[in-house]
């Protein structure tokens, strides 16, 4: 039998018949060979060098037997021609020995034929029983998945039409498996959206590209109920050699899960709603602004329109009587929005007016019984029975607002005021989910204005007391002009415990002090009404600057660890032309020369009041009459966005360049480093340093020694005339001839007369002994001690200090009218 070339080589040519690369021959190699009627081998085709290894000039001729493992044995041989037949079918599973000596199992089919001469030969082909398997157990597995699988799935051939179905998806179109086979998805599922599957269909097949999980929702239901939800995912099939076959779709019924989502992305949409209200409303202590907040969180996210209504006397801060929600309750709208702003708009939420509220509406029992109210499917005929108002029904009417939402705004027991929302045309109703979300956006609102009125109450009470414990009038003082100003922090901070004061002292000289508790509130307010009466009594006592520190000090530690204070002291003698510095941590004075020069005084700054133990120094310091001294806290120099030494120069700057009336220089200093309103007070307090006129002092030094006395009487005589006050001459001679007569018994010499026409009259007598006088009741048998009852009596007012090595005993007589020097 002749040999047709074309099975043992390929064709140059590719028969019409033979197979596309990528079909299931590509799975499962195979071989086709021909044996004679003795089992030699005859045919030997290239696919069977390939699966079993031999040259076809090394095989034909041999005989099969040789070919199986174990061989065959030579008697065998007649067995090779026992088929009867042309077609009879034999096979079976062989092992074979390939070429390279290894051993493997085929799975072959014999066919016994006869050609035209009458020559018997087998025509043999032979597959890999391994691969043959597992082709067979993939098919297996797809086929199970394929038909048990729970999830749906159809097979669509490049024209888009079924070509098989699983079960699933038959039970899901509710169409049988034969009506499916054919047919588009719009012929099977009309009542979906097929113009978007098919679109799907056709990119998936052109692109290649899959499509995962795209939502589609089937018919509506005939009851109403939710519609069912699919979910849709698509692949291209290909064969192994590239061949598009059509297109998989695998679809799964996810209505529960989506319409469970629709559910949490509604709750993730109200918590993000109620977070960001939240911080809106608690930005601010703005009663107004914090209603501005609540309408403006919820329109139109949330609600169509909104109105928030407060008592009458939450909006004016005080407090809220018992039974404000009687039969009536007047409100005041502090806040509304709409999400179609217009006349009709306008009209319903009516912003900034009075409303009544009376006991039997909604908005009354919400008020009286704090309960949230949701009324749903508004007729015609309820609009006017909920607002009480014809035109303003008339507008809701007009709105088409169909669902309304009440909620208290309640605080601490107490409902301070009502939110309203309301859904028109075009929006699903309110449920009970959006009436718990209404509700504590209405509480958390509550709170809020609540916390508002309170905090207003208490700053407003410390700004009271802060500024009734400042002073209210500074005295005028010869020798010094004096400015002040005190600004309060920024609503957001509550008041600070910045204080000031001007003191008039003994010897005509002028203290003043500027100081800062640390912290705020009506406590830090308290502490510094504490201080300030302190500074002033310590200052009484003649004590020097850093003796005030001290006793400062001791005060502030007494009241407990948390309390700390800076302050500076200056005392400034017209007189003698100096000023005391002493500094508990404060920022240092500015001293401004005749001629506008800025100059930092540095005086030595001990520890804060209130750490206790550490010791203060003063400084004394010449200065030029016409000086300016600048004392100011660290609100006027510090902020956020600018260091104390940027402040502190900046203030020098301004001071030298507004260097004239101190009232017009202080708001300028104010104006220049203060533009916007802070977070911290400030108090400043600028005084100009004059020197006394010379013929408003007199002064002499006398010797210890008896006749002084007669002296110092006629010098004071002398001096009350020329200085027109002849009306105090008698007591002014009275008593400094008391003052030296002490001075020569209990002091030592030299003594030192003073006389300075201010704003009365100060008689000063000096000596070198710095034991201060003590007052004593004298007895009847006593000679002395009777001199200093008779200041107490005559003196406007009296009093001694230690000086230097001695002391000063002085006493004040009131000038008569039009005295004043």
């Amino acid at each position: 039998m002749e040999q047709d070339d074309s099975i043992g080589r390929p064709s140059r040519v590719p028969s019409p018949n033979s197979v596309a690369p990528g079909t299931l021959y590509d799975l499962v190699p195979s071989a086709t060979w021909v044996l004679d009627a003795m089992g030699n081998v005859i045919m030997w085709s290239r696919s069977a060098e390939k699966l079993f290894g031999y040259a076809r000039d090394d095989i034909i001729g041999c005989w099969a037997g040789d070919l199986l493992d174990p061989p065959l044995r030579e008697s065998d041989r007649t067995r090779f021609g026992s088929g009867g037949g042309d077609v009879e079918l034999v096979g079976g599973i062989y092992r074979m020995r390939r070429a390279d000596g290894t051993v493997g199992e085929y799975e072959s089919r014999s066919a016994f034929v006869t050609g035209a001469d009458g020559t018997r030969s087998i025509l043999i082909t032979s597959v890999e029983a391994e691969a043959l398997h597992r082709v067979e157990a993939d098919l297996a597995i797809r086929e199970a998945l394929f038909d048990q699988s729970p999830i749906g799935v159809g097979i669509f051939d490049t024209d888009l039409r079924y070509v098989a179905v699983n079960e699933a998806l038959v039970a899901m179109s509710g169409v049988s498996a034969e009506e499916h086979l054919g047919r588009t998805i719009d012929e099977i599922m009309p009542g979906i959206d097929t113009a978007r599957v098919r679109t799907i269909q056709q990119r998936v097949l052109d692109t290649g590209e899959p499509v995962v999980d795209s939502r589609i929702f089937g018919p509506a239901p005939a009851d109403g109920g939710p519609r069912t939800v699919w979910s849709l995912s698509y692949n291209r099939l290909q064969a192994r050699g590239g061949k598009t076959l059509g297109v998989s779709c695998s679809l799964i019924d996810v209505t529960e899960r989506h319409y469970a989502m629709v559910k949490v992305d509604a709750a993730r949409k109200r918590l993000a709603l109620l977070n960001e209200a939240g911080t809106r409303i608690g930005a601010t202590l703005d009663i107004p602004r914090i209603a501005e907040e609540l309408a403006a969180s919820v329109v139109p996210g949330f609600a169509d329109l909104a109105a928030v209504d407060l008592l009458d006397v939450v909006m004016t801060g005080d407090e809220i009587p018992p039974g404000a929600h009687g039969d009536t309750t007047v409100m005041y709208r502090a806040a509304s929005r709409g999400a179609r702003p217009g006349r009709y708009t306008d009209e319903l939420l009516e912003q900034g007016s009075r409303l009544v509220y009376s006991a039997d509406s909604t908005f009354g029992r919400c008020l009286r019984g704090g309960g949230s109210y949701l009324v749903q499917n508004l007729q015609d005929e309820m609009y006017e029975e909920l607002i009480h108002d014809p035109a303003r029904a008339a507008s809701a009417r007009t709105l088409g607002l169909h669902t309304l939402v009440v909620v208290p705004l309640s605080a601490r027991g107490v409902v301070l005021g009502t939110l309203l929302l309301a859904r028109g045309e075009g929006r699903p109703a309110f449920d009970p989910d959006d009436l718990t979300l209404a509700t504590e956006l209405g509480a958390r609102a509550a709170v809020s204005v609540d916390n508002a009125r309170l905090y207003h109450r208490q700053r407003e009470t410390a700004v009271m007391l802060q500024r009734s414990l400042l002073p209210q009038d500074v005295p005028e003082i010869p020798g010094i002009e004096v400015a002040h100003r005190y600004l309060p922090g920024s609503l957001v901070t509550e008041v600070g415990g910045d204080w000031f004061d001007v003191l008039p002292l003994s010897g005509g000289r002028i203290g003043l002090v500027v100081g800062d508790v640390m912290g705020h509130g009506v406590h830090a307010a308290a502490v510094m009404g504490q201080l300030r009466t302190a500074v002033r009594t310590l200052a009484g006592l003649d004590l020097p600057p850093h003796e005030v520190m001290g006793h400062l000090d001791d005060i502030v530690a007494s009241l407990g660890e948390l309390h700390y204070a800076t302050c500076v002291y200056v005392v400034y003698d017209p007189v003698a032309r100096t000023c005391e510095f002493a500094n508990a941590g404060h920022l240092p004075p500015v001293l401004v020369s005749p001629d506008g020069v800025p100059v930092v005084v540095e005086p030595p700054s001990g520890a804060v009041l209130g750490v206790g133990g550490v010791p203060f120094e003063h400084m004394e310091l010449r200065v030029d009459p016409g000086s300016v001294l600048v004392l100011y806290t660290d609100g006027l120099v510090e902020t956020r966005d600018r260091d104390l030494d940027t402040g502190i120069g900046l203030l020098c700057a301004a001071v030298e360049e507004h260097h004239g009336p101190l009232e017009e220089a202080s708001d300028a200093v104010i104006a220049s480093l203060h533009k916007d309103l802070g977070f911290d007070d400030v108090a400043l307090l600028m005084a100009r340093l004059e020197a006394l006129p010379e013929n408003a002092v007199a002064s002499w030094w006398l010797p210890a020694e008896p006749s002084v006395v007669a002296r110092a009487r006629a010098l004071t005589r002398t001096t009350m005339r020329e200085w027109r006050l002849e009306g105090l001459v008698d007591v002014a001679e009275l008593l400094v001839s008391e003052l030296v007569t002490n001075a020569l018994r209990y002091g030592a010499g030299p003594i030192r007369l003073r006389l300075l026409r201010g704003r009365a009259l100060l008689c000063e007598v000096a000596d070198a002994v710095p034991t201060l006088p003590r007052l004593r009741e004298a007895g009847d048998d006593d000679e002395g001690g009777r001199g200093m009852q008779l200041v107490t009596t005559l003196a406007e007012r009296w009093g001694s200090r230690r000086a230097g090595h001695g002391k000063t005993v002085w006493f004040e007589l009131q000038l008569p009218a039009g005295g004043h020097g």
